[in-house]
């Protein structure tokens, strides 16, 4: 019987040097997709700055696909927080209205979130969020319903659309984007 990595001293440390790496690696990537552009970034490029080779990268993250994802939904973990200290104890339309504008101020206040809502970069971020697992929870759990059902996968997927188009496109200021989500969004949600 052959010795996994767990089963060998010394290798007891092995997960935590992996979220290590993985974090390490998303890290680079972040820097990157600022500096260059999401669809810019290349996985020969994120090894190259990491330092490892494209084989080690690809342990990780085995395709650049998996790597954006992987950086969504941490991302989406910092959105969240913030979402949450903007709702607090809110309730109905309110709450909906505060966590829309509360993500896109969490969005549009980290230029690492933002280089994902350039003109080139919209539709990659769109693709990225609606097969997200985490952030369909997220806007799940702050439109106050289940997240297992098929209604609330299309409300979620519908207002991922909606808050994408905003960050892409924003409104002449704040207040006309407040009343473009209080005129149409919030009637249908």
């Amino acid at each position: 019987m052959t010795a996994t990595s767990s089963d060998r001293p010394g290798d007891w440390l092995a997960g935590e040097r992996a979220e290590l790496a993985a974090g390490r690696i998303l890290d680079v990537a972040e820097e990157l997709f600022i500096a260059d552009g999401v669809n810019a970034v290349t996985m020969r490029q994120v090894a190259e700055a990491v330092g490892c080779s494209r084989a080690t990268l690809y342990r990780y993250f085995p395709s650049r696909e998996v790597l954006q994802l992987a950086y969504i939904d941490r991302a989406a973990q910092q959105v969240v927080r913030h979402v949450s200290d903007a709702v607090g104890e809110t309730v109905g339309e309110e709450r909906t209205l505060r966590a829309i504008t509360a993500a896109l101020a969490g969005v549009r206040a980290n230029p690492a979130l933002l280089a994902w809502f350039t003109p080139d970069a919209a539709g990659t971020s769109t693709d990225l969020a609606l097969i997200s697992p985490a952030v369909e929870k997220v806007v799940a759990d702050f439109l106050g319903a289940p997240s297992n059902t098929p209604v609330t996968h299309l409300r979620a997927q519908w207002l991922v659309r909606v808050i994408v188009s905003l960050l892409t496109s924003p409104g002449e200021s704040l207040f006309v984007e407040e009343e473009l989500l209080r005129t149409f969004v919030l009637p249908v949600l």
